[in-house]
């Protein structure tokens, strides 16, 4: 089990066939994380703000992207991370960690998903209850089983996509999604049904992923933004993550950002968390 890691252009392809805006402005691509929000859709680009070249409708909402250390920057990104990969063991785990492990590994087996059909037969229902138990709203339309399926064949036309799976007594409990892109690993889509929670199966797919990922070549695993949902947020650090803070540039249209405070205030919220704005003035910090 193992990546084949994905050129920046297949990946804007991949998240354009799933539904996502991306752009491409000279050499790099963007993504409308909300609407007219951009930010590159390798989060890991760094750019120059005095020569970036910006999606024109960016200026209705903004853009946040991290420079280069010798760059000049107004605020800082917040990254969610596992580093030293290769170093990763069981063995040098807390004991409450092993413990965790252990569990899991008693109930679960990983097995990476090649085929079409069997993913979609036995990872709808696990969408459907993993919908039914977070109230989750991205990609609502895929609790139609039609629509998830197009989703599914839109996720194997690109093989590069490692689909991880949990089995509990030989039935489908979990799914985990990653893929690659030049030294990074992104933990792009989790999901379980309720009933194997109890089992402890995110920790023991998370497991599975840093085992893969420690005979990798990649130097991070990437785990996402902070949500500004302190639950959420907590329960990446309680299993280790790192927060990789760096230096980056945002602009925002000052009239979208107060919009976005009064209308959208969980994305306003989110914007807060991931970078060093304050929430009680949406300012910049430099």
């Amino acid at each position: 089990m193992k990546w084949e890691p994905m050129t920046i252009d297949q990946l804007a392809s991949y998240q354009c066939a799933t539904g996502a805006k991306v752009v491409k402005r000279c050499d790099t691509w963007w993504i409308e994380a909300r609407p007219f929000f951009f930010r590159p859709l390798f989060p890991f680009a760094e750019l120059r703000h005095d020569v970036a070249q910006y999606p024109l409708q960016s200026l209705i909402g903004g853009i946040l992207h991290l420079v280069p250390r010798d760059g000049s920057s107004n605020t800082s990104m917040k990254l969610f991370l596992y580093d030293d990969l290769q170093d990763y063991s069981l063995a040098k785990m807390g004991s409450k960690e092993r413990w965790i492990i252990k569990k899991g590994s008693q109930n679960f087996e990983a097995r990476q998903i090649t085929g079409l059909e069997a993913f979609v037969n036995g990872a709808y229902p696990i969408y459907q209850s993993f919908f039914a138990r977070t109230n989750y709203f991205y990609k609502k339309e895929r609790l139609k089983k039609p629509e998830f399926a197009r989703w599914a064949e839109t996720l194997f036309n690109f093989p590069q996509m490692l689909i991880l799976g949990a089995y509990h007594q030989d039935k489908l409990a979990a799914v985990d999604i990653s893929y690659q892109v030049e030294d990074v690993i992104t933990d792009d889509v989790f999901f379980s049904d309720s009933e194997s929670q109890g089992l402890r199966v995110t920790d023991f797919l998370l497991h599975s992923l840093r085992e893969a990922a420690a005979s990798s070549d990649a130097k991070y695993l990437f785990r996402g933004f902070p949500s500004g949902k302190e639950t959420l947020d907590v329960s990446k650090t309680n299993r280790g993550c790192k927060i990789l803070q760096l230096p980056a540039y945002c602009k925002i249209n000052p009239l979208a950002l107060y919009l976005g405070r009064v209308f959208m205030n969980e994305s306003y919220k989110k914007l807060m968390a991931i970078t060093s704005m304050s929430t009680e003035t949406g300012g910049n910090s430099r």
